[in-house]
């Protein structure tokens, strides 16, 4: 880059490079981090500032043999090939935005403006071609350099005779490639090859009822989607559930009955489906209770919200094991608006369904959940009162305990209150651990009615037990200083056992 400046003051020369410096980084910017805004308005304003009182010239030195990098200002001024730029003293922001904007783009024209004078690169048409007969125009003599005064080299002294010229295509930096897209343009090319080679993978298998081979291509074809572009995204999915025939999805779900390792690949391929697949799943679910492929079912359709309108109708069916089947997979869909539907089945005649709404109703973690489990513990049966229990200690964690405590005082069937009691020590909350020390302290007597027999008081201490909570270990401790009789002697025991196992 050469620099021609009106005057040759020290002070004239450091503000024409910090022009040239700051300028520089502008156009940068504007080409590479467009949506860098602070570090392109410090640009702008430095630049504006150091031509305040003196004019500057850019040339670009066209006659360089070696190409800048394209994000310097040279660079730039030679890939848009302008030969020379004056900028008048005191131009401002808008003009000098106006002239990096339109270096920094590839198409943008670099004009004039009233404060800019821009030069362009002259191009030399070919001389025009000789027909037969004419004679060759007469040959001009060689450019005799004038002195100008100065030991300025020009022309071909310039060059570093010893440094080669390439000739070849032009290979454009990483930055630049980035911002032109060619690298995504390349990763969609290689994404469409590798479509259609699953593609034909896929359809070979069908045809030859090799069902491996297929479910191989099917969940490659699944994760490839997500990196198809949005525009053939849909037709893609069209082309793939095209391709799964029902009997395609029947060998799917025969092979994963078959093959434990092949069930997580198959659940993947079969939500991705949708609900061609998900009637298979249910038929084979209705089917009958096998108890080995029953979890790969629920898996399989909980994770399909879409099956909704497929599922609740089983809450009506007169078969109890076609309602705890709907029940289950309502809770496994987690949708709160299960959650009514879930309630009406409290007063089913059959147990097994009571309990299998409950603790559907306890894996749903939004809406009306807690008082719909706040009802099941006041529910006329007890199994279904263990049930809730058990759901909130199972699902709905230590939020809940206090409905548990508030049950210890009330509940009179021994198997209901021993539930609550596991509950309990399974949570391991303060409000739990309290609630099992007040049960192991309180011993009932004949003077006190109100108190807990003795097997009721170890129940407590053995709930404790069931975790390594800190606070579970401080509460027996406690017990162990403040209780009595065969209470203080059972937790003393676990506490002792404790540091055994701790060495």
């Amino acid at each position: 880059m050469q620099l021609a400046l009106d005057a040759p003051r020290k002070a004239s020369v450091e503000a024409a490079f910090t022009f040239v410096k700051r300028f520089g980084d502008l156009v940068a910017l504007l080409r590479a981090d467009p949506g860098n805004d602070a570090a392109q308005d410090l640009a702008l304003d430095t630049s504006a500032a150091a031509i305040e009182t003196e004019p500057v010239v850019l040339e670009a030195g066209v006659e360089w043999s070696v190409i800048p990098d394209d994000l310097t200002l040279k660079g730039r001024m030679l890939a848009r090939h302008v030969e020379t730029i004056r900028i008048a003293a005191g131009t401002g922001p808008d003009e000098l935005l106006t002239l990096a904007r339109a270096l920094s783009h590839d198409t943008v024209p670099v004009q004039s403006s009233p404060n800019i004078q821009v030069e362009m690169v002259q191009f030399l048409a070919p001389p025009p071609a000789l027909s037969e007969g004419s004679s060759a125009p007469p040959r001009q003599p060689p450019r005799v350099p004038l002195d100008r005064g100065s030991d300025r080299r020009i022309g071909t002294d310039r060059r570093r005779s010893e440094r080669g010229r390439h000739f070849g295509i032009e290979r454009r930096q990483t930055p630049d490639r980035r911002i032109r897209g060619e690298r995504r343009i390349e990763i969609i090319q290689d994404q469409k090859a590798e479509s259609a080679r699953l593609h034909e993978m896929l359809l070979r298998g069908v045809r030859s009822l090799t069902w491996e081979a297929v479910l191989t291509a099917a969940v490659a074809l699944v994760r490839l989607a997500p990196r198809i572009p949005v525009e053939e995204r849909r037709m893609f999915g069209i082309q793939l559930r095209r391709a799964i025939s029902r009997r395609a999805i029947e060998a799917l779900v025969d092979l994963a009955e078959r093959e434990d390792e092949q069930r997580a690949r198959a659940a993947e391929v079969l939500r991705w489906i949708g609900l061609d697949a998900a009637e298979v799943v249910l038929d084979r679910l209705l089917e009958g209770e096998a108890l080995g492929v029953r979890s790969f079912y629920y898996d399989v359709l909980g994770g399909m919200p879409g099956v909704y309108p497929l599922v609740t109708p089983l809450l009506a069916s007169r078969r109890p094991l076609s309602v705890r089947h709907g029940a289950a997979l309502l809770g496994r869909l987690g949708m709160p608006a299960a959650i009514d539907e879930l309630l009406r089945l409290y007063t089913h005649s059959d147990e097994a369904v009571r309990v299998a709404a409950v603790r559907a109703i306890g894996e749903i973690h939004e809406g009306p959940a807690a008082d719909a489990l706040r009802q099941a513990l006041h529910h006329p049966d007890p199994r279904t009162r263990a049930a809730a229990a058990d759901a909130i200690g199972v699902w709905r964690g230590g939020v809940l305990a206090i409905l548990i405590v508030a049950s210890l005082e009330t509940e009179r069937d021994r198997n209901a209150w021993l539930s609550l009691v596991s509950v309990l020590g399974r949570l391991a909350t303060l409000e739990a651990c309290s609630a099992l020390a007040h049960v192991a302290l309180s011993r009932r007597s004949v003077v006190r009615r109100t108190g807990y027999s003795t097997t009721q008081r170890l129940a407590a201490v053995e709930a404790l037990a069931m975790t390594s909570a800190p606070v579970a270990h401080v509460t027996l401790e406690r017990l162990a200083r403040d209780a009595e009789g065969v209470v203080r002697y059972a937790a003393d025991r676990i506490l002792e056992a404790e540091r055994q196992r701790a060495g």
